[in-house]
C-alpha cells in the first residue's frame, strides 16, 4: 500500500511540474543566455597563464596570468621577490609578441603532460587560450626545448615589468 501511495505522489508531482506551470524561458532566450555566459567567460580567460610549482628546495613558486588587453595578474607564493597578489599592465605590442611566440613554438602541438616519477622536480604549467583554442601543458621532466623556451620567455617578460601594484585580490 505504501508503495502505491509513493508511486501516486511521484506521478502526480511529475505531471504537475511538467504540464501546469508554463515555461518562461524559451529555447531562443536560453541560447542567448548561454552565448552571453560564454562571452563573459572568454573575456575573463587569460591569453596565457603560467605557474611554477614548488620543489623540496628553494624553487620559485608563483603564478602569472596575462590577458589580451595587456593586464597582468601575479601571485607569488614562495622563493620569489614579490609574495602575494600584484597587478600590472604590458603594452599591446608585448601581447602580440606573446601571441607570435605561441605560434612560433606551436604550443597546441605539445602533449598535455611531460613528467617523471620524481617528486622533487618543480613543474611549469602553461595554459593558453588563443583564438578559441584552449590547451594546458604540465612539464616537469623531458619537456620539448620549445616549451622550455616559452617558459623562459614568459619569465623574462614578467621580470621586465617595472611597476607592480599590490592587490588584495
Amino acid at each position: 500500500m505504501i508503495k502505491i501511495k509513493l508511486l501516486f505522489y511521484f506521478l502526480t508531482s511529475v505531471f504537475f511540474s511538467c504540464s501546469i506551470f508554463p515555461s518562461y524561458v524559451n529555447n531562443k532566450q536560453l541560447n542567448t543566455l548561454n552565448e552571453i555566459d560564454s562571452i563573459e567567460k572568454s573575456d575573463t580567460l587569460p591569453l596565457l597563464k603560467m605557474r611554477r610549482t614548488p620543489c623540496f628546495g628553494q624553487c620559485p613558486y608563483f603564478e602569472v596570468s596575462i590577458f589580451n588587453d595587456g593586464s597582468v595578474e601575479y601571485e607569488g607564493f614562495n622563493f620569489v621577490e614579490k609574495i602575494g597578489f600584484y597587478n600590472s599592465k604590458i603594452n599591446i605590442k608585448k601581447v602580440a609578441l606573446i601571441e607570435d611566440y605561441i605560434r612560433k613554438v606551436d604550443f597546441f602541438s605539445f602533449d598535455e603532460l611531460y613528467d617523471a616519477r620524481v617528486s622533487d622536480l618543480p613543474s611549469v604549467i602553461i595554459e593558453v587560450n588563443f583564438k578559441g583554442n584552449n590547451h594546458k601543458v604540465k612539464g616537469r621532466y623531458n619537456m620539448p626545448e620549445k616549451f622550455k623556451m616559452l617558459s623562459k620567455f614568459i619569465d623574462n617578460l614578467v621580470s621586465e615589468i617595472e611597476f607592480w601594484e599590490k592587490s588584495t585580490n
